[in-house]
């Protein structure tokens, strides 16, 4: 398990949510509440079988060691107990006859003498902290291998890599007898002197060949799906590894590692899909995939398939999904029995009887019906499976469910009519079904794009015709027009803009028979950041650099929504990565700046600033102390216009900010805008902002107008219902015009007010145009 530095208990109960199927292919014998046993929570456990065939339970709880005889799995005993040190980490692993713990509460390595069991359970054990001349108190993790050689992982010594161990001479006296140092080491697996590690903090695993312990070669590493490797796992031939990420929403991958130095990604799964529990750690039981899963349980997979896991099996120990550390740690899946033993961090030991069934296995091909070429990318969605799956680069697609049946198989892809089909799966065979799609028609459309007022072309304006099933996009040529080939005649939402213009977004359908869209563009600096209008980012922060995206959520700080009433859902945010731990990802030691392009003012009178910003900081080992700046310059002289510093808890929304800038310093033609924000040792705190739709306008943002001749107030903006206009002299002729330009309220008045009924109006952006100004407002 990572290290966690802060626990959002109450926020994460907001997030819980409850697996539909907890119990499949397993059956619980018999639990031990270690609540009451030791008033402790558990963490990793193990497994040993004596010389007469009794089973145990080797299990690490945060106060000490425990070993249950687990032999009658209905009436598991506690034969053994020692209290250690109180740690959240107490990791165990066996060879032969003795028991291998670490812990990170530096008590050492915990040896203890097994070989009395079953007739006494007067145990000998010692603490082992390495040379005398190179010692180390704690560790993560430990593996022994048959071969008599010891592994520890994540000590206090060095980077925390691995530290290689004989046990054959003496067991309960250790030799240290080669290391592996370049990187931490979370967690490994060692086999015929191949040793495979996860290097967590950096996102990959390695595979070593270790068979010289004191030179271990370096033979292949790979990165991980989520870039947060914990533990590493080689099937029984060794041509595959299974890892796991523990990160919320993360999966279980298969690698093929035939060749070390082109390692090829062969399936993912969650346990549920599209949800937010982590997984832990994965073990390979013969051709089956046990995993602890937190809050999820332990799920099992049948692996025969190494590039189509089917989850053929769960148990679920804790009531709920929740995106942290709740739930199950450690499974043993080992014994000779067949049964297991899981370990629930707070509900303690169940001894779990597991049927390993074989899945239904569905594969083929989907090919183009007309040219017959093979597609990629379609969607194979089979009514009963866990996972969404994609056919690859040849069209092949796998897939499969626990239970026999009959079953439908959907089959969808931009472009292409879907195909539903009914299928009988049967337990242990495999399934082939090659599928045509048939293509649909196609259609062109051309967008021109010109500039409002003087209907010249804009050239490089970004297009985006977002439909729920395809995205197209497009940059205009010299003549302000690009050409599309759709597939749909239904809504798109079309959005257009470029760096200077404001953006135009609008919901419009689209037919074969449209052939034509023009859109005007408005003079102005306007950033929704729907489109890379080239903000350059810098700094040196180990994490939390800021990035463009969609927001991903975490417990406490990121919402999932950016700024309301922009064209679209990104923004610019400190560190974007997916996974509900609010302490990944965030900004860490370092700053990181975020630097408009240049703009353009010598032509406004009184300029604002405006923008909506997020921020949050709190939690850490010392003060609170970060702040987010931001600053304007004019390509000499930099001032700081807004700031906003910690302590600031709450989870983060976006506020809108305007600031007068005239005064501050002098206007030219190369103005920009610069963000900066950091996170310095000793204070870390957990640290985020976000930042989207920023504007330049010649006065608040209560009313858009960027070249006014009088001063009006148009308020309020956005608005739901009704919009008013209020002035020191008469309104005459005025017209409220959509973003294609279509006419949709005109009047006239000679007040110096008027109040407009819009709520017949879809949400979206206006203009209102009168005396020869234009002013954008938004309907919410």
């Amino acid at each position: 398990m990572l290290v966690f530095r802060y626990i959002f208990l109450c926020v994460v109960l907001l997030f819980i949510g409850f697996k539909a199927d907890a119990q499949l292919n397993i059956d619980s014998l018999s639990h031990i509440d270690y609540q009451q046993l030791h008033q402790a929570n558990l963490n990793d456990v193990w497994g040993y079988v004596d010389e007469l065939g009794n089973e145990y339970a080797i299990v690490g709880t945060s106060k000490g060691t425990s070993i249950v005889n687990i032999t009658d799995g209905a009436n598991p005993q506690e034969v053994f107990w020692l209290a250690g040190t109180e740690s959240i980490w107490r990791d165990p692993c066996v060879y032969g006859n003795y028991a291998y713990v670490t812990t990170e509460a530096e008590d050492g390595l915990l040896i203890i003498d097994l070989s009395p069991l079953p007739q006494s359970t007067n145990l000998t054990t010692t603490l082992y902290t390495g040379p005398a001349n190179n010692p180390w108190q704690s560790a993560h993790t430990c593996f022994t291998s048959p071969n008599g050689y010891g592994y520890i992982f994540g000590a206090n010594r060095g980077n925390g890599g691995v530290i290689m161990l004989d046990l054959q001479a003496n067991p309960m006296s250790p030799v240290e007898v080669g290391t592996y140092d370049p990187y931490y080491v979370h967690d490994g697996f060692e086999r015929n002197d191949t040793l495979y590690v996860g290097h967590i903090y950096d996102g990959f695993f390695s595979i070593l060949d270790v068979s010289d312990k004191a030179n271990p070669q370096l033979l292949g590493t790979k990165t991980t799906p989520n870039s947060f490797t914990h533990n590493v796992w080689p099937s029984a031939n060794g041509q595959v590894v299974y890892t796991t990420d523990e990160i919320s929403g993360a999966y279980i991958a298969a690698y093929d590692i035939t060749d070390g130095q082109n390692i090829t990604e062969l399936d993912r799964v969650q346990s549920t899909a599209n949800s937010f529990v982590i997984p832990h750690n994965v073990h390979v039981r013969g051709e089956y995939l046990v995993t602890s899963y937190y809050s999820d349980g332990v799920i099992v997979h049948d692996a025969t398939y190494p590039y189509n896991l089917v989850q053929v099996g769960n148990y679920d120990t804790y009531i709920g999904q929740t995106p942290g550390f709740d739930g199950c740690w450690g499974v043993y899946p080992f014994f000779p029995s067949g049964k297991a033993v899981a370990a629930d961090i707070t509900k303690g030991l169940y001894i779990l009887d597991v049927h390993y069934q074989k899945a239904c296995y569905l594969e083929g091909v989907v090919t183009d019906a007309v040219s017959g070429q093979t597609l990629s990318n379609v969607s194979v969605q089979l009514s009963s499976a866990v996972m969404l799956e994609k056919t690859n680069q040849v069209g092949f697609y796998a897939t499969g469910t626990a239970s026999s049946g009959i079953y439908t198989v959907s089959f969808s892809k931009p472009g292409y009519y879907p195909m539903t089909l009914s299928t009988s799966l049967i337990n242990g065979a495999l399934t082939t079904i090659n599928v045509p799609l048939i293509p649909i028609t196609p259609y062109s459309l051309e967008v021109n794009v010109l500039e409002f007022g003087t209907n010249n072309p804009i050239s490089d304006a970004q297009i985006r015709l977002t439909h729920p099933l395809i995205d197209h996009t497009g940059i205009t040529n010299g003549l302000g027009v690009e050409d599309f080939t759709l597939y749909y005649q239904e809504n798109y939402r079309l959005t257009v803009g470029k760096w200077g213009y404001q953006t135009f977004c609008v919901d419009t359908l689209v037919t074969a028979f449209t052939n034509n869209l023009t859109v005007y563009l408005i003079p102005g600096y306007y950033d929704d950041f729907e489109f890379d209008f080239g903000w350059s980012v810098s700094g040196d922060a180990t994490a939390g650099m800021w990035e463009r995206g969609v927001p991903n959520p975490t417990m406490n700080t990121v919402q999932a929504v950016d700024a309301e009433w922009d064209c679209g859902k990104m923004a610019f945010l400190t560190g974007n990565d997916f996974g509900m731990n609010p302490d990944h990802d965030d900004l860490d030691s370092g700053f990181t700046q975020l630097l408009s392009p240049q703009m353009d003012f010598s032509n406004l009178s009184t300029p604002f600033i405006n923008f909506a910003r997020s921020f949050f900081c709190y939690h850490g080992p010392g003060l609170f102390d970060d702040t987010l700046k931001v600053y304007l310059s004019n390509g000499t002289t930099s001032v700081v216009i807004y700031q906003v510093g910690a302590p600031v808890s709450a989870p983060m929304t976006f506020e809108y900010v305007s600031i007068p800038v005239s005064g501050l310093l002098p206007f030219t033609n190369t103005m920009q805008v610069k963000l900066s924000i950091s996170d310095y040792a000793p204070n870390n705190n957990i640290t985020e902002a976000g930042f989207d739709h920023f504007t330049v306008t010649n006065q608040p943002t209560v009313s858009v107008n960027d070249s006014p001749s009088e001063k009006w107030t148009i308020y309020p903006n956005p608005t739901s219902e009704t919009l008013f206009m209020n002035g020191s002299k008469s309104i005459g002729d005025w017209t409220i015009f959509g973003t294609n330009g279509q006419v949709l309220v005109e009047g006239s008045t000679q007040d110096s007010s008027l109040e407009v009924s819009v709520e017949n109006l879809k949400s979206g952006m206006y203009f209102l145009r009168f005396q020869n100004e234009v002013h954008t407002w938004v309907k919410q």
